[in-house]
């Protein structure tokens, strides 16, 4: 029996946590602590420590695809590649859409930018393209502060982040919180300033009363609220006002290498364009996507897969050799563990084969061959190499934080009809977009919290009869779902809180309409 240890960094989140796959015989097994890395000492969440049964998803795809005659249907990776460079070859640069996903790795989001490059396409984005761009020193630093604002829900989207505030309370830090609800963040908290749909810039400058002492930080999460780049830039307007650090955490695993890589365009805008014909999408789950032709890889059977007319099916993480760049800004290594699984390629790999099938040979053979490419061409990653990488990573010093304007909170109005504000939170199981797609292909996690739940306080269920486990009928003016109730005294009177996050084919955005909050009517299902 051949039994090792190969080290790499979590999927999940932007914390960059660092932990050992153990593979016996070839095959992945368990997971296990990498004590030496700087950033989570050994330490992770369910969502890392579990990360490696995504391996063998029930989901996972293992063959291209093709639609014909309107069924996605298996097919050779020559044919796939020959069609969709066939098709498109087709469209103009500004009529193609190009989204690489933040879960990626850097190596992956730079050969998508080339290859956006080959297309003759601005239209290069990722979901961490929302406008905040924002990392003051370390992450091991936060323990060592005076006085630390939270905004948004760190216990649960960066578990391994609250425990540097825990760490920092301990040695006697005050530490404020600004959330929606009386979450496992606000529980930590000296001072809880609850924020409402519409009221969550103003709770942000009432934090700043409460910052003293020299070494404090203002930490800025997700789900916070909607209008993320306005709170965010209320948060930095607070900390700049104090003199004091602003650390903005990426929801996606290498939200930070996206941006750095240059997939900075507003995903909003690139959202929004009609003028986009085509669309490749590079491990992203989008939802339903419409377009006359689009381009899916990806290691999973996402919802947007199911509307692609080619997919091709990707490595996961563990399976890969690359960096990705966590919310300090420490590039890390990611060590490959396994054989990619038969018929699946690294995403960079099937980025250059699209390039060629388009006429340009990128001229990588190794995914070292695509960072000495960054270390060359992008600011910050200068002269950087593998071997660099090794030990603790590096470290890219803090730029300036920069926030981009954006539309103000919106209050919601709730009505006889939909009496409820129904909020977004984040859950320690399972994460965002296509890191819920991640989660819901690790059993584990599945298991610990296998659907969506609806969170209720307690007043509220006692009037319509409601139970921990009764089944509901979430509604608002857009849509409905069903889900299990969980009667939550965290929760205030005629609010509620939903998972952020796509489990059995259904996603809390069904209500939402892709907002984090919104009006809902909660009815026990006949």
């Amino acid at each position: 029996m051949k039994f090792r240890y190969s080290s790499t960094i979590c999927p999940f989140c932007s914390t960059g946590c660092s932990f050992n796959i153990a593979v016996r015989d070839g095959a992945v097994v368990a997971s296990g602590p990498y004590h030496r890395s700087p950033v989570n000492d050994g330490k992770t969440c369910p969502k890392g420590h579990y990360a490696y049964e995504m391996i063998s998803g029930n989901e996972r795809i293992y063959s291209p695809l093709i639609r014909k005659n309107g069924a996605l249907t298996e097919c050779s990776w020559e044919e796939a590649l020959a069609y969709a460079t066939k098709k498109l070859a087709e469209y103009a640069g500004p009529e193609i859409g190009i989204v690489a996903s933040g879960h990626t790795t850097n190596e992956d989001i730079y050969a998508l930018k080339c290859l956006a490059d080959i297309m003759g396409s601005d239209n290069f984005t990722s979901p961490a393209a929302v406008g905040i761009d924002a990392a003051a020193g370390s992450i091991a630093d936060i323990a060592d502060a005076d006085c630390i604002v939270v905004v948004g829900n760190l216990a649960l989207s960066h578990p391994l982040i609250a425990r540097r505030v825990a760490n920092a309370k301990d040695r006697g830090a005050k530490v404020t919180v600004v959330d929606t609800y009386l979450s496992p963040t606000a529980r930590l908290a000296d001072e809880f300033i609850q924020a409402t749909p519409g009221s969550e810039c103003k709770a942000v400058k009432e934090a700043a009363k409460f910052i003293e002492g020299e070494n404090a930080y203002v930490l800025f999460g997700i789900s916070a609220g909607d209008a993320e780049a306005s709170i965010a830039a209320a948060a930095l307007n607070v900390a700049e006002d104090k003199g004091v650090a602003f650390f903005a955490f990426p929801a996606q695993s290498n939200g930070r290498g996206a941006l750095d890589i240059g997939a900075f365009t507003p995903i909003e805008r690139v959202l929004a364009d009609k003028t986009i014909k085509a669309w490749y999408i590079m491990g992203e789950e989008m939802g339903a996507v419409e377009a006359d032709f689009v381009v899916v890889q990806d290691a999973f059977m996402t919802v947007t897969a199911q509307y692609a007319d080619v997919v091709l099916p990707a490595a996961v993480f563990a399976e890969t050799e690359g960096t990705a760049t966590n919310a300090e800004r420490r590039v890390q290594r990611l060590h490959q563990a396994t054989e990619p699984a038969e018929g699946t390629k690294p995403h960079w790999r099937i980025v250059a084969d699209v390039a060629s099938g388009l006429g340009t040979d990128l001229e990588y053979e190794t995914s070292e061959e695509v960072f000495t490419d960054i270390a060359a061409n992008v600011k910050g990653y200068d002269g950087l190499t593998y071997a660099a990488l090794e030990k603790d990573g590096f470290l890219i010093a803090p730029r300036k934080a920069s926030v981009s304007a954006g539309p103000e909170p919106a209050s919601v109005k709730t009505s006889d009809e939909f009496p409820i504000v129904l909020s977004m939170t984040p859950t320690i199981w399972h994460g965002f977009g296509s890191a819920g797609t991640y989660s819901k292909n690790c059993p584990t996690l599945v298991q610990e919290s296998p659907g969506i739940w609806i969170g209720i306080n307690p007043d509220d269920a006692k009037e319509k009869g409601l139970q921990n486990g009764t089944k509901v009928t979430v509604s608002s003016n857009i849509g409905e779902l069903t889900a299990a109730v969980k009667v939550m005294n965290s929760v205030a009177v005629r609010t509620a809180i939903i998972p952020a996050m796509r489990m059995k084919d259904i996603c809390a955005c069904a209500v939402t309409g892709g907002r984090k909050t919104c009006a809902v009517r909660i009815e026990e299902v006949a």
